[in-house]
């Protein structure tokens, strides 16, 4: 469950506490409502999706099979002892140098674990501290992480974790490395994620409302209704899952949207100005502000300007920018 954007928290103000609740009868998949749903290509079916409204009856049962589906698991319980983990750590040594091997062009078919047993002993793998300098290799992009070595009801599956960069590399960290799920159960939410972003696509059209407006709340709500459903066909779907799925749903789209509609206008506008008039780049973004070309992003301008290593930074971005990567935005790219 990890989603290549900046960490946000952007938590729904709906369902709270939904996926709580171990009461009431529990609905199988099959029990549910079956809904067709069309495909999402054309605006004619995107406007189709947008209108189909999910009942109350329907949500409530739809709650009801959700809830009723094992929750991603947590840390807890017994440690195992020196022994257990002294041979948990040489398996995971084993797959540090499988991994490091297979880079440099080794055939899987030459790194079965009797073959690596055989060069590298328990001796050494101990006195090479299990290789876990692996997990710093630049030429992979995840690790064992030692803290879910010690927990004898972790697959090493759950070990394995991918790598956060300098920390802001996905959405949710701290709710993704303490929830523990299954390969099926990852391999569909994937499948489930696509389903939604392709079945909800029609909310793009209210990303232009503030958050706190009725029609985004509105919206926000009924995609988060038809969310629900879609999830009831998916048997590994629990509520926690697919409310975070719909989150992050919310939150790429959201971003999409700032990030073509806000932030590349802006930018642009910064560039141009920059290359046409031959000023500096502050007095481009204050020629901006005072036009007020962009009043959502009024803040954002305000806080560049009045923060050095912020203002600088995107300095740096707009003069990285090349021409081919605005033409897309002229109209006549004979103006410059």
């Amino acid at each position: 469950m990890l989603h290549g954007r900046t960490p946000v928290q952007f938590d729904p103000e709906f369902g709270s506490g939904a996926g709580d609740s171990d009461e009431g009868p529990s609905f199988t998949p099959s029990s549910a409502r079956a809904t067709v749903w069309p495909p999402s290509d054309s605006s004619h079916e995107l406007a189709d999706q947008e209108d189909y409204r999910v009942s109350e009856e329907d949500f409530c049962e739809h709650l009801s099979v959700l809830s009723s589906r094992p929750r991603p698991t947590t840390i807890v319980g017994p440690r195992m002892d020196s022994e257990q983990q002294r041979k948990v750590y040489e398996r995971l040594a084993l797959y540090r140098i499988r991994a490091s091997k297979m880079t440099q062009g080794v055939s899987m078919d030459e790194l079965d674990d009797m073959t690596l047993r055989k060069e590298c002993l328990p001796e050494a793998l101990e006195e090479m501290y299990y290789f876990g300098d692996y997990d710093h290799d630049d030429t992979i992009d995840w690790y064992l992480d030692p803290d879910h070595s010690v927990h004898s009801y972790l697959s090493d599956y759950h070990r394995l974790v991918l790598k956060n960069g300098d920390g802001t590399r996905y959405l949710d960290w701290e709710k993704y490395c303490s929830w523990f799920t299954t390969y099926e159960t990852d391999e569909e939410y994937l499948k489930y994620f696509e389903e939604i972003s392709k079945k909800i696509k029609w909310i793009k059209r209210y990303m232009e409302f503030e958050r706190g407006s009725p029609e985004w709340i509105e919206m926000e709500a009924r995609g988060f209704w038809q969310a629900v459903e879609i999830a009831v066909d998916f048997p590994h779907m629990s509520f926690d899952l697919a409310s975070t799925a719909y989150t992050d749903h919310i939150f790429n789209t959201r971003f999409d949207y700032f990030d073509r509609e806000e932030i590349d206008p802006l930018v642009f506008e910064i560039w141009k100005r920059v290359t046409k008039q031959k000023i500096t780049f502050r007095q481009a973004l204050e020629q901006i502000q005072q036009e007020n070309m962009f009043p959502r992003q009024e803040k954002c301008i305000q806080f560049v300007l009045d923060n050095t290593s912020i203002y600088t930074r995107l300095q740096s971005t707009v003069s990285s920018y090349s021409r081919p990567r605005f033409c897309n935005l002229c109209p006549n790219p004979l103006e410059f």
